[in-house]
């Protein structure tokens, strides 16, 4: 087997416009140098979603999506990597090479494509056996459903025998059939007893099945319901190479379309309550798979829509279920977004509730659901007594990790009044306590905004030391430094090289060490970024031009890097220059410029700084023939800087 090169990728996407391929499926406005439209990944009235044409890449501003004309087919088509390629390749006339992989490369694929079409098969197995089923059928009829809900979910029924998928691959007693269908949760195998034959049953056994399905709707696990009385009342796939739990939500698949016309998502805790919901006229709805909501889970929600609505009974486990989504939610806040908690009558799921009071009654209970914030108020202060010192302070205490994990937005100053009023305390003295940086004066904020490094911000219209003279005693007064000289080059050379990360792959030794320590006067967290972005810069495969030099790769591999950074720890980071870049029209030979006057300045300040100290060395007597004759080089440098 053979992967597609990673130069006819580059090549490919310099040939397609990616205003052409979006263009296609949006409707964008020439706006500036990019396009706009209204992203099609979230619900949005104004848009927010970029298309440049000279970087070859797209950015919505408001949900974080982005990526290459290759990323938007596999993201809004559901398309795979390689047929997003060579859908791509045929609209540009072009065949798709493909070079050797390595023996490990190989192993994967075929692992993933067997186990892909073993739970394909599995599938459409399942729904067979369900037509033939009477009490299945009969089961979800009596839950309301109908066969068009059955056929969008592709429900099906894994009948009451242990080796009843044989009937589709064959004897258990094949060591080769067997090892794919455990890996992919479908047999579970026993231990061996000596001297006698291994014992290999169906997982699933007499139960409803519920596929599993990635964005592109192929099966990658199942949940099984139980008809009748026992335990475990649901079981789900195990952990595969194909499935994870953490990283999955049931029904995401089906209820794309629906989520994004409904500009909401309601997220439940079983298959039954989606494919219920659907049968109610709430085909919006998804669920969990019998874990804790995570953080990738609260990042596909946010991709797909604004407004997010979870959906817990309300018993004890509901209320826990609940305060771990309130844990995932936190971090991934923004002011932009709407998250809220509904909490059933304990006597009722959401799809009992609806066949009990009607959808409009669901429709009212989701309106008035409770808001993150009142949520966040409810779980800090449950079992505390504001009225006394004590609880107030253990108030605090269960709220300090919380507000801690959120990020600088306007919401958490919110919050953070919200509860100094309650528990009696002024907003300064929670901030101290909760270890949290005092909000920024009117001036600092938006340069301080969505930026973790403290990086200032190149946009604004004068920076407060470049006051002038009549405003400089209320300038001082606010205690207000101007910065080092390299604090503002440092990003000025991250936005060069996350743009054209060749340059970054060319620089010299003494022009790295130059950019380190330039990032490192800034803060700890700017080195570890530049650091990462210069090797970042390294991994980059220079693909010779028509002359057979070392070119720039084109515009395509703006694109490229940035899938490549997205894959980094320091992604979040990267995200926040992105959106400062992606306004940008530099061509090359200005970022050259601006990069080379960077270092020019950083050497010159450098320079200045070691004359200085000797300077200090010579006044007080303390300097030696070297430094002398540092000096003496040093000013013939300065001389013609």
């Amino acid at each position: 087997m053979a992967l597609i090169p990673q130069s006819f990728i580059a090549d490919l996407l310099n040939r397609v416009d990616i205003v052409d391929v979006v263009g296609q499926h949006v409707k964008l406005k020439k706006a500036g140098a990019n396009y706009q439209g209204l992203c099609p990944f979230h619900s949005e009235k104004s848009p927010s979603f970029s298309v440049s044409p000279t970087k070859q890449f797209y950015h919505c501003f408001g949900c974080g999506a982005h990526g290459s004309a290759i990323s938007f087919l596999m993201e809004y088509s559901g398309l795979g990597y390689v047929d997003a390629i060579e859908d791509l390749a045929r609209s540009a006339g072009l065949d798709v090479p493909r070079e050797e992989r390595t023996a490990n490369d190989v192993a994967r694929a075929q692992q993933a494509m067997a186990l892909s079409e073993v739970m394909s098969s599995a599938a459409d197995w399942y729904r067979q056996q369900l037509k033939g089923n009477t009490r299945a059928v009969e089961y979800l009829k009596g839950r309301g459903l109908t066969g068009e809900i059955a056929k969008r979910y592709a429900l099906g029924y894994a009948p009451d025998g242990w080796q009843g998928l044989e009937a589709v691959f064959g004897p258990y007693t094949n060591d080769e059939v067997a090892k794919t269908l455990v890996e992919g949760g479908l047999l579970i195998q026993g231990e061996q007893s000596e001297g006698s034959p291994v014992k290999r049953y169906d997982r699933f056994r007499d139960r409803i099945m519920f596929p599993i399905r990635n964005p592109k709707g192929q099966t990658i696990g199942f949940g099984g319901r139980i008809l009748d009385q026992g335990e475990p009342k649901y079981l789900n796939s195990p952990e595969t190479p194909l499935f994870s739990k953490g990283n999955t939500l049931y029904g995401l698949f089906e209820a794309r379309q629906a989520i994004r016309s409904q500009e909401y998502v309601l997220v439940c805790e079983g298959y039954m309550d989606v494919v219920a919901l659907a049968q109610l006229g709430f085909p919006n709805a998804v669920a969990t798979l019998g874990t804790a909501c995570t953080a990738n889970h609260v990042r596909m929600l946010l991709r797909q829509t604004d407004k997010v609505v979870f959906s817990f009974d309300g018993d004890s486990a509901g209320q826990r279920a609940a305060q771990r989504a309130l844990e995932a939610c936190l971090p991934l806040m923004s002011d932009d977004k709407e998250i809220r908690f509904l909490f059933l009558p304990t006597e009722h799921d959401p799809d009992s509730y609806v066949r009990a009071y009607g959808a409009t009654a669901f429709e009212k209970v989701i309106k008035e659901a409770m808001s993150i914030s009142s949520f966040f108020f409810k779980v800090v202060s449950e079992a505390h007594e504001l009225t006394t010192p004590e609880g107030r302070a253990h108030t605090h205490h269960a709220a300090k990790p919380l507000l801690l994990s959120m990020p600088p937005i306007a919401l958490r100053t919110q919050i953070l009044r919200e509860l100094a009023i309650r528990t009696n305390t002024t907003p300064a003295e929670l901030e101290a306590f909760c270890g949290l940086t005092v909000a920024p004066a009117p001036l600092q904020q938006a340069r301080s905004q969505n930026n973790p490094n403290n990086f200032p911000s190149s946009n604004r219209q004068g920076a407060p030391w470049q006051a002038s003279k009549g405003s400089a005693k209320r300038v001082a007064t606010q205690n207000i430094e101007p910065p080092k000289a390299p604090t503002d080059l440092a990003e000025q050379m991250l936005r060069v090289l996350i743009q054209f990360p060749h340059l970054g792959k060319a620089l010299d030794p003494n022009q790295r060490t130059l950019a380190l320590k330039a990032a490192e006067q800034r803060s700890e967290k700017a080195l570890a970024l530049m650091q990462d972005l210069l090797s970042q810069c390294d991994l980059v495969e220079l693909i010779p031009d028509e002359d057979g030099k070392n070119a720039t790769v084109g515009a395509g591999a703006f694109a490229m890097f940035q899938d490549q950074l997205s894959r980094s720890e320091f992604a979040p980071s990267y995200e926040v220059l992105r959106n400062r870049v992606m306004g940008s029209d530099v061509e090359l030979n200005g970022a050259k410029a601006d990069l080379d006057g960077a270092f020019k300045k950083l050497e010159l300040t450098y320079l200045k700084q070691e004359m200085t100290a000797i300077t200090q060395k010579i006044a007080g007597n303390t300097a030696n023939d070297q430094d002398r004759a540092r000096y003496r080089e040093l000013g013939e440098k300065l001389k013609f800087s």
